[in-house]
């Protein structure tokens, strides 16, 4: 793996993994109702400096802009129920069994884009399912 890939990886599991952990010390302060408004104004924040960062001027094609408006939607959707989640129980654990996200995406590779599964990538699914029963 080259250090072009490594960077932006280690950059985004560490963000990732701020935002899957401070959400539970929001919630100690804020509803989840609330809580999602702040988060929304924190992504504003970084659309208005990308937005300067390209001069103003996002590309436009129609199908590209709903699918990208759908996973706004999606994100948003999942993280206000992963805050409801996060006030019923431990984040460790919450924050752990939400991790398993990658295999629906996986799935969807697979049946709509025509991904193939290596038998390592199939088995390592199946681990992860099985790490999902132990914390269940």
């Amino acid at each position: 793996m080259n250090l072009a890939l490594i960077i932006p990886v280690i950059a985004t599991v560490l963000l990732w993994g701020c935002m899957v952990f401070l959400p539970k010390l929001a919630l100690a302060e804020l509803s989840p109702l609330s809580a999602i408004i702040y988060e929304i104004c924190g992504g504003l924040t970084v659309a208005i400096f990308v937005l300067i960062f390209i001069g103003g001027r996002p590309e436009f094609n129609l199908r590209g802009a709903a699918l990208a408006y759908s996973v706004g939607i999606c994100g948003f959707l999942g993280t206000l129920t992963y805050f409801y989640a996060i006030t019923k129980g431990p984040v460790s654990t919450i924050a752990t069994m939400t991790a398993m996200y990658p295999i629906v995406a996986i799935i969807c590779g697979v049946f709509f884009l025509n991904e193939t599964l290596t038998i390592k990538q199939t088995i390592g699914i199946g681990l992860s399912l099985c790490g999902l029963l132990l914390l269940v």
